[in-house]
């Protein structure tokens, strides 16, 4: 009995310096053993209600035409041919040049051609504007 309990001494004593020595399984946690939202359970959907319809896209949303600007006043031509310049609200401009955000596209004898957001007006110089 005597050498049952040395040798259970001994093999406690040998158990203590070979815990001593392991690293502590605690202390690094394998990055699987943690928890994350693949492992989590999923919130249950009823399936007998129907889910809200989708928001439509903001390109589908009626936008707001932008407003109308102040009309452009034509106040003198001076025609020389494909350099020909237009006088329109103060602003000096040839063909394809833009006065406020209209685009020139041609300058003759009949007044100036300008677009603006696909559509084309002709500006002229009247009897008013003259004065």
């Amino acid at each position: 009995m005597m050498r049952m309990m040395a040798m259970l001494a001994l093999l406690c004593v040998a158990l203590a310096t070979m815990s001593a020595a392991l690293p502590t399984v605690t202390a690094a946690m394998p990055a699987a053993a943690s928890p994350t939202a693949a492992t989590l359970p999923r919130a249950l959907r009823d399936p007998f209600v129907r889910p809200p319809p989708p928001a439509p896209p903001a390109a589908a949303l009626p936008a707001e035409a932008p407003p109308e600007p102040p009309p452009l006043h034509l106040r003198a031509v001076i025609l020389n041919g494909a350099h020909s310049i237009a006088n329109i609200d103060g602003d000096i401009v040839g063909a394809g040049g833009q006065a406020r955000d209209y685009t020139v596209l041609r300058i003759d004898a009949q007044g100036v051609l300008v677009t603006r957001a696909g559509k084309r007006q002709l500006l002229t110089i009247t009897e008013k504007d003259k004065q």
